[in-house]
């Protein structure tokens, strides 16, 4: 205990962002449970955190940026799966065709960003791509993660504002 003193730490207080993060967390959980695990909380709870600003200004701004993102990721997702289930063999090796191609739709994906002056939104939209085309492309249905992808995010948004702004 003497060595503890001897570093002369001291504790911040758990400031309100701390608590209403938290609360956002749990209220993703709560929305998950009605829902009956049809989506992935986690992704509900990385977009209220994400939107857990300081101001309302910047929370409302992140918010806005994290749906833009959102939606365009999910768009081009859900194209890719189209196109490879219509067109791509089926393939028991290595995928080469299809990492060529999501590598060459991520200049799309970002490309759209910057066309409609939402530059701040590409990373998003990044993630959300990637994350139908890489990790979930071989789900028994890749359109309903795509759909699930999309809803997580918007739950997560709105939680993360409605804490944010409110302070519940």
């Amino acid at each position: 205990m003497k060595k503890l003193k001897e570093l002369d730490l001291e504790f911040p207080r758990i400031g309100m962002r701390i608590i209403k993060s938290a609360i956002a967390v749990l209220l993703c959980f709560v929305v998950d449970y009605f829902r009956n695990g049809a989506g992935i909380v986690f992704y509900s709870q990385l977009s209220a955190l994400w939107c857990m600003q300081a101001t309302r200004e910047s929370t409302i701004k992140n918010a806005k940026q994290r749906m833009i993102g959102t939606f365009i990721g999910t768009f081009y997702g859900f194209l890719y799966v189209v196109l490879k289930q219509l067109l791509l063999p089926k393939t028991a090796d290595y995928d080469y065709i299809g990492s060529v191609i999501t590598s060459g739709m991520i200049v799309l994906v970002i490309y759209t960003s910057v066309m409609i002056k939402k530059k701040q939104a590409s990373y998003f939209s990044c993630v959300v791509f990637l994350s139908i085309v890489v990790n979930h492309i071989g789900d028994a249905n890749p359109y309903l993660f795509a759909c699930n992808r999309f809803l997580d995010t918007v739950i997560g948004i709105a939680i993360g504002v409605l804490v944010n702004i409110f302070g519940f």
